[in-house]
């Protein structure tokens, strides 16, 4: 019911898979960056251990201790963030990672004890001034993260050689030029896969606004269609009998019937009132076999109760997400035979759509496509329901949809 993959086993689409596929690319791009961020640091850590240990002779340890802690501990933990932390936590975690670098940058003046590092020696954070304003895009405006850019670079770099003594060696402008350009690369990555990520969600947002107002255009469409249908083969028969044939046993038939399929359509327009059993399965009928006259139309009944009635919405939600689900199984699956079982309670409401086409991986199904997450699983969950998707290659496919009361 979707389109053909390479994959073998046979899948659920569930609730808790159907939350990470609809995550936003925008929170999804947020937390890659966040471990990008944080496997840095943690290479850092170690690749500076010598350096950290050999600007023990130069600055003090009470400025050394808690200046490790500010300037690798937020970025260490966006690693975990990243998991389980909301989008919020990770931005805030991503500020206080830049906040805590440029503590350690503003107070490196009060540590140093006035001593040099050997000239192949730098100061141990001036290697990973980039990581800073990278944490800085996720946490802010590229404008502010730019600067943050601009200061870190500016004043490690400067760091580096008062703490090394070789302000004279006539370097200063390349290295601090190699800083910039070797940052930038990475800082420019960030800043455009947010925003890219950012146009993307409004891209996502206004597909899926669409695909609504086309399933309700097309729920239109139908209701437009069974109303002609009866126009043509209900009242214009009636009337061309009568005018052919004049009163009979046959015409009154006829007319009672059609007086009863207008009373129908009436019945199922009132969106806020409740359909019989047999008004239930005359409308789940009428729809899929709109969407395909072939498909075989199976219901087990099991009411007990003579007065039992089910909300019209309810109902018209149900028969459009099955008409989907059929629609697939012709456009998608190209199944030669479709099924569509109906078992109907006095409190429960169950539809299997069952083919015999191509099937698919159910995992595989990113979250914008469109027929399986509007049409089919947000309908049923705005109701109160649910969609289970069953399906591997070659496999057929079936859809589950059902309503509790």
């Amino acid at each position: 019911m979707a389109t053909d993959t390479a994959a073998a086993s046979t899948a659920e689409i569930a609730s808790d898979r159907d939350v990470a596929l609809d995550e936003s690319a925008g929170q999804r791009i947020l937390r890659q960056f966040a471990v990008f961020i944080a496997c840095g640091y943690l290479v850092y850590l170690v690749l500076t251990s010598p350096a950290i240990a050999a600007s023990l002779a130069v600055m003090h340890m009470w400025w050394t201790v808690p200046a490790l802690v500010v300037v690798f501990g937020p970025g260490l933990a966006l690693g975990p963030l990243a998991w389980r932390g909301s989008p919020r936590a990770l931005r805030v975690c991503a500020g206080f990672a830049t906040g805590g670098y440029l503590a350690a940058v503003f107070t490196w003046g009060f540590g140093w004890n006035g001593a040099h590092l050997s000239e192949t020696t730098g100061i141990w954070f001036f290697s990973f001034c980039g990581l800073a304003a990278i944490a800085a895009a996720l946490a802010m405006r590229p404008t502010y993260a730019f600067v943050v850019l601009v200061v870190v670079v500016i004043s490690t770099v400067t760091i580096n050689y008062v703490a090394r003594d070789v302000a004279r060696s006539g370097l200063f402008v390349p290295d601090m030029a190699w800083a910039f350009a070797f940052s930038l690369v990475y800082f420019a990555a960030a800043v455009m896969g947010m925003r890219t990520a950012t146009v993307l969600d409004d891209t996502r947002a206004q597909a899926y606004r669409t695909a609504a107002a086309a399933a309700a255009s097309q729920a239109r469409a139908n209701e437009r269609q069974r109303f002609n249908q009866l126009t043509h083969d209900g009242v214009m028969a009636t009337l061309l009998v009568a005018a052919r044939r004049g009163n009979s046993t046959q015409l009154a038939a006829q007319a009672q019937a059609t007086l009863h399929a207008l009373d129908r359509i009436r019945g199922d327009a009132d969106t806020d009132g409740t359909m019989t059993p047999d008004a239930v399965l005359t409308h789940l009928s009428e729809v899929t076999a709109t969407v395909d006259p072939t498909r075989r139309f199976e219901v087990r009944r099991a009411i007990d109760s003579p007065d039992a009635g089910y909300p019209a919405t309810v109902v018209r939600t149900v028969a459009a997400a099955a008409a989907e689900a059929v629609r697939n199984s012709g456009r998608h699956a190209r199944a030669s035979k479709t099924i569509v079982s109906v078992e109907i309670t006095d409190d429960r409401l169950h539809i299997e759509v069952a083919d015999n086409g191509h099937g698919f991986e159910p995992s595989t199904v990113p979250a914008d496509r469109l027929g399986i997450a509007i049409s089919i699983r947000e309908r049923m969950a705005h109701i109160g329901g649910s969609a289970t998707i069953e399906s591997a290659p070659m496999r057929g496919t079936r859809v589950f949809l059902e309503w509790v009361r």
